[in-house]
């Protein structure tokens, strides 16, 4: 009786075992929830580009008109301004020109023919120097980028562990049919031999009937088992896909031969990986990374607490022939203070920001407290399967002594069919457990994996 298919039947088959690798790289490449996640990066890309577009170039022209007037005159502007990153500074340029007559308080709309060219720059030396809402705004969605990456990587975390899970009760599955069918094989060999010893009158016709109801109980056995089966297969299904995304109903050929060789958790492991997951987990990751946009939104309301100190300066020239009362060349400056002076809505949103950002810092620790205790309890988990895996290898090998002793007897004559068959099932049952405690250790390392965040290093 074999506990699993071997490699060498499914090569006769030509299929190559599902190997759990095969099923990981399946999500990566076509899995829907894995493939949806990933759009986050694009709206998160979005968003930087449209906080970006807070320093796009603007350009502004107007053409202006009066003819039914006292004054006749056309005047016609063009010009630009470019905000920067720089300290929060903004340049601006342009040109104009006014032809015709103009009223006195008007002349400063008339201009020499070739027009007046102007240029300058706006330099803030309090509020909004160090920091402002546009910059802001950029350094949140760079932040936002990242917390997206995060989001990802933990959803690929959580994904990786069900489908991992998902294959190993498809293999588990497997296993308990293989178990069952090899218990049905064994009635159905010897019920030949038990009609025809029968009919000799070497045994009595009761071990007929007990064979007959032997073999009823395992062919239930094994209906149940292939239900089990193709049911696993369909949960795998939903991770293991072709190259078009289309679910994959793994045939029963590609089982694989066996369970991984057993393992457990190395002394000074837990430790090490406990240190190593309060960094690499996302969770601790994404709290870092909304500290960070608290931090930015702290800054903010500290700047717009500020006066406004903006330091301006201008430069014109005129060209061409006129008789206007300016120029040829100026160059202006000026500084211009402005002070709300309660400040009550930069200082209503400072307070609120502080107290986020103590929030966020609670969670934070609680967060690694709870990581670490989760690493521990799956490691504590291993351990447990790995013993129990161990101990149901060796009631294996125990039951099955016991069962060829009882086959033995009663080939000479010593015992009864009732007890070969009571022996029998309970091998079947040794090993179904041990295919169950095989798979419950290889869940409990895929768990441990998530715990210390392997997938994602």
């Amino acid at each position: 009786m074999r506990l699993l298919l071997s490699l060498a039947a499914a090569a006769a088959l030509g299929a190559q075992p599902l190997r759990l690798p095969d099923v990981l790289d399946s999500v990566s490449r076509a899995y829907p929830p894995l493939l949806a996640a990933l759009q986050d990066i694009n709206i998160a890309d979005a968003e930087l580009l449209s906080a970006l577009g807070k320093f796009d170039l603007t350009l502004r022209s107007r053409v202006d008109t009066d003819q039914l007037g006292f004054y006749r005159n056309e005047r016609v502007t063009a010009g630009f301004e470019q905000p920067t990153q720089w300290w929060g500074s903004s340049f601006y340029g342009g040109w104009r020109v006014g032809d015709g007559s103009f009223a006195p308080y008007d002349g400063k709309l008339d201009t020499r023919s070739l027009g007046e060219w102007s240029g300058g720059l706006k330099l803030p030396l309090l509020r909004d120097r160090a920091i402002d809402s546009k910059r802001a705004a950029v350094r949140g969605a760079e932040t936002g980028k990242a917390l997206a990456r995060l989001s990802i990587d933990q959803q690929k975390l959580v994904i990786t562990q069900l489908a991992t899970r998902r294959y190993w009760d498809w293999a588990a599955a497997g296993g308990r049919l293989q178990v069952a069918e090899s218990l049905l094989a064994i009635a159905q060999n010897r019920d030949q031999f038990l009609r025809e010893a029968s009919a000799a009158g070497q045994i009595a016709a009761i071990e007929v009937l007990e064979n007959g109801r032997a073999l009823l109980q395992r062919r239930n056995a094994v209906v149940e088992a292939e239900r089990g089966l193709q049911q696993a297969a369909i949960d795998l299904s939903l991770f293991y896909r072709d190259n078009l995304g289309s679910p994959v109903i793994v045939p029963r050929d590609r089982l694989p031969a066996s369970f991984p060789q057993p393992d457990n958790v190395a002394a000074g492991q837990v430790e090490r990986d406990a240190a190593s997951a309060v960094t690499h987990r996302p969770e601790v990751q994404r709290l870092d990374a909304q500290e960070r946009l608290l931090r930015i939104d702290e800054r903010q309301a500290r700047n717009e607490r500020l006066p406004q100190v903006d330091f301006q300066m201008g430069f014109t020239a005129e060209g061409g022939q006129g008789a206007v009362r300016r120029g040829p060349n100026e160059l202006k400056a000026g500084i211009v203070f402005e002070l709300p002076f309660q400040r009550r809505s930069a200082t209503g949103k400072l307070l609120g920001t502080e107290a986020k950002i103590r929030q966020v810092e609670q969670r934070q620790r609680f967060t690694r407290d709870q990581i670490e205790a989760e690493v521990r309890d799956a490691a504590s988990a291993v351990q447990a399967a790995y013993s129990r895996a161990e101990l149901l290898r060796q009631e294996v090998t125990v039951t099955r002594q016991l069962e060829e002793a009882e086959r033995a007897r009663f080939e000479l004559g010593e015992g009864t069919l009732f007890l070969v068959n009571l022996r029998e099932q309970a091998t079947a049952d040794a090993l179904v457990r041990e295919v169950a405690a095989n798979a419950d250790l290889q869940r409990a390392w895929a768990q441990y994996e998530f715990a210390v965040a392997a997938p994602l290093r």
